[in-house]
């Protein structure tokens, strides 16, 4: 039997004129998009199959789950979220199997844009955003690696692991205080689950100014119209703390299932222009 998906969704869209005067005018579009899935069904007798990745840390199709999960060991958590440490070194416990860490598809995507007409002058602008979600980010790890990151910076030697606890002979959590390690210890070695970050971001995509010159500009020239205007595109892009490292829109894995995997991908291109429109 082949695998079977399950998708709901909503997609909008709205463009509307709040202001409109005989010089002046204001636009406003957006959107807001939606989707849902679930793997409801693979092959008899297989719960997940391999979509790609690497060796340690896989993006799958599992039975029961959104499509496009990671799956990975990671540090070791208790109940509370808190990351378990080893008694005696001081350094995160890895988990005894892999774990689901998310999906690379997020939980919803918008935009938001305008465009201000004052006579002959235009200004539009679009932000986009992408909410929830997750990549892998390699960058991550060879900046931890290479002691490079923020994280890896401060006091490097005899530090507490941060809201760490350890066990007791009986499993019980203990809030460690005494248990310490060095950073040189930890951050070269992470499991792959732990540079598994949010994907979410905001851009500002395009930014565009233009201007039309008026038709008695142009009475003693061989042109219509003439409109020069200059735009940049992915001018600035906002990401939640835990992303230092990429955009998360890049993907190593070119066109196919496995997304959201950056594999020390090449950044993504801010670009800037010209434009020049005339008619005759």
């Amino acid at each position: 039997m082949p695998a079977r998906l399950k998708t709901s969704g909503v997609e909008l869209a709205l463009r509307g004129t709040p202001v409109k005067t005989e010089n002046f005018s204001w636009e406003l579009m957006g959107t807001f998009t939606k989707n849902n899935n679930k793997v409801v069904e693979l092959m008899d007798g297989i719960d997940q199959v391999s979509l790609g990745g690497f060796s340690g840390m896989s993006i799958v199709a599992a039975k029961g789950r959104p499509y496009g999960e990671f799956y990975a060991v990671t540090n070791a958590t208790d109940a509370q979220g808190r990351t378990i440490v080893d008694q005696e070194t001081g350094l995160p416990v890895p988990t005894s199997e892999a774990k689901y860490l998310g999906s690379y598809n997020p939980k919803f995507q918008a935009s938001l844009g305008t465009t201000l007409n004052y006579k002959g002058w235009s200004l539009t602008t679009l932000f986009d955003m992408k909410h929830g979600g997750v990549f892998y980010s390699r960058t991550k790890d060879i900046m931890a690696f290479t002691g490079t990151s923020a994280e890896t910076g401060g006091e490097r030697f005899g530090q507490i692991f941060p809201n760490s606890v350890y066990l007791d002979a009986n499993g019980n959590s203990v809030v460690n205080t005494t248990a310490t390690y060095d950073k040189v210890d930890y951050y070269p070695y992470l499991e792959a689950g732990m540079n598994v970050v949010d994907a979410s971001y905001v851009k500002l995509r395009n930014l565009a100014i233009s201007y039309k010159f008026k038709k008695d500009m142009l009475k003693n020239t061989p042109f219509g119209d003439v409109t020069v205007g200059v735009f940049g595109n992915n001018l600035f892009i906002w990401t939640p703390s835990e992303n230092k490292y990429a955009d998360p829109e890049v993907n190593s894995a070119g066109a196919g299932n496995a997304q959201g995997f950056d594999y020390t991908a090449q950044p993504s291109l801010r670009n800037y222009g010209i434009n020049v429109k005339v008619s005759f």
